[in-house]
């Protein structure tokens, strides 16, 4: 499995104990250095799409079904989806983090 970013494990790390959706993504990853971010929003909402594209998240919740269904994620109404790391993702944020304190 290939290393993961920096910003790739600050995403799963927010999400390890509980689903999240985008916002919540976000202050987790900032919350130490707001107002100045270390990541931006947009920065985040690439990495989220990366992500679930490469099977490290999915989506395990909506706000709205009939807009944003589950059966098929509509990308571009990311804000309305809540995420929670896969089995790979998992793998990935425990190899990354043995790996940044070994």
């Amino acid at each position: 499995m290939p290393p993961i970013t920096k910003l790739q494990f600050h995403t799963l790390n927010a999400m390890m104990d509980d689903a999240e959706d985008v916002e919540q993504v976000y202050l987790a990853i900032n919350r130490d250095c707001l107002p100045q971010p270390r990541f931006s929003l947009g920065e985040i909402i690439d990495v989220i799409r990366l992500m679930v594209d490469e099977g490290y998240i999915k989506a395990d919740y909506t706000n709205d079904a009939r807009l944003a269904p589950l059966e098929s994620l509509n990308i571009s109404l990311l804000h309305h989806y809540w995420f929670s790391p896969t089995q790979k993702g998992k793998q990935a944020w425990e190899a990354h983090r043995s790996h940044s304190s070994g």
